[in-house]
Formats: C-alpha cells, sequence, structure tokens
C-alpha cells in the first residue's frame, strides 16, 4: 500500500468518525428529526455533501451514530461496573456502588440512545441496531452478575437494564437531586440483586429471550 493511499484511508476514517459524532450531537439536541445530511456536514464542519457521500440514508446515520454511541457507552460502562464491583459481595455495597457508577457516569450523550430507542418503534430500518444495542448492554451486565454468583445472569441482566434505562430516562426528562436519584437507584439495585442471587427467578416466557418484531 502507498502512502498516499493510506493517508487517504485515514483522512476518510477521520472525516467519518467526525460526521458520527455530529450525527450524535445532533440526535441528542433535537432528536432524529434534526439529522439530516446537510445539517451533519454542517455540524461536523464539512461541505454540504460530505454526510450523502459517507452515509447513503439518513437512517443509515442514524444507526451509526447509535452503534458508536453504544460502543464507547459500553467500554466506560465495562470499566465502571468493573470498578464498583471489585472485590464486594456484600449485596448493599454491590448496589451502591453500582448506583453510583451509573448516576455520574451518564452523560447527555444518553440523549441519543433512547432518542432512538422510540424513533425504532417507529422506524423497522433502526430496529437491528437498537436490538444490537440492548443485547449489548445486557451481556455487560450479565457478565458482571455471573461473577457475582447470579444463577441466571441473563435474565437478571435484562431486568437490571430495563431498570437502568427507567432511572436514566427520568433523569434526563425529570432530575431529582442526586442524593434522592442515588438512594432510590441503590435500593432498587439492592433488592434485584438480593432477588436473583437468593435463587432462580420465575420462569420468563421464551426464556428470556428478546421475541421478533412484528
Amino acid at each position: 500500500m502507498s502512502t498516499g493511499h493510506g493517508e487517504a484511508q485515514e483522512r476518510s476514517r477521520r472525516r467519518r468518525e467526525v460526521i458520527v459524532r455530529a450525527t450524535i450531537e445532533l440526535i441528542s439536541e433535537g432528536g432524529p428529526k434534526a439529522v439530516t445530511h446537510r445539517a451533519v456536514s454542517a455540524r461536523a464542519g464539512l461541505p454540504p455533501a460530505s454526510a450523502g457521500y459517507y452515509f447513503k440514508t439518513v437512517d443509515d446515520l442514524i444507526d451509526a451514530a447509535l452503534r458508536q454511541y453504544t460502543r464507547q457507552r459500553m467500554r466506560k460502562l465495562t470499566e465502571l461496573f468493573d470498578e464498583a464491583v471489585a472485590g464486594v459481595v456484600d449485596p448493599f455495597e454491590v448496589g451502591e456502588r453500582i448506583a453510583t457508577a451509573l448516576v455520574h457516569g451518564a452523560t447527555r450523550d444518553s440523549l441519543c440512545q433512547y432518542e432512538v430507542y422510540l424513533e425504532a418503534a417507529r422506524n423497522p430500518a433502526l430496529r437491528d441496531a437498537v436490538d444490537a444495542t440492548m443485547a449489548g448492554f445486557e451481556q455487560v451486565a450479565a457478565e458482571r452478575l455471573s461473577a457475582l454468583g447470579i444463577r441466571s445472569p441473563r435474565l437478571a441482566a435484562k431486568a437490571f437494564v430495563a431498570v437502568a434505562d427507567g432511572f436514566a430516562l427520568h433523569r434526563l426528562a425529570s432530575p431529582l437531586p442526586v442524593h434522592e436519584d442515588l438512594e432510590l437507584m441503590r435500593v432498587t439495585l439492592t433488592g434485584m440483586y438480593a432477588a436473583f442471587a437468593a435463587g432462580e427467578p420465575p420462569s420468563v416466557t421464551n426464556g428470556g429471550r428478546r421475541p421478533p418484531r412484528a
């Protein structure tokens, strides 16, 4: 490979990343409806046709934005959770540490995630990206819960992720004082952890697998 070709590929990769980052920002600020090729190119500081060159449709832009956000968030959550549960066996301390990690690890970019979740309910083209995102977060949670001795970590992970998403949505829409948010989340997560650690959870239809989309 020539040096010139390699440099061109690197410029292309960086430009693509800038475009996706701009898309995340626009979704966080105005929802998926704020995303157009022209708006993304402008936010990225690039010529108007740039976003369309790399991403054929607006759905392609939104899909890429969610997947990139998910990769970044999963890396951060993995670090936070590993630090939170290191050497801890007491469920109250586990709940407190995980609650603290989630509350203090939240960013405004979380809006991008939930905006796309809602859009996927209306737009089937985004559902694969949303399913992959949910599965990714559940996998991170399942691995950590398994290490803590939870007997059905996959099912427990679905519950933990759903609750964490619910708290996150409330935090974005109508935030509580941080100490109240932390306490409510700690109590909730501790109770869930204790329930799943105590034994097998009730049976779940379809084995806890996500049903196919209609």
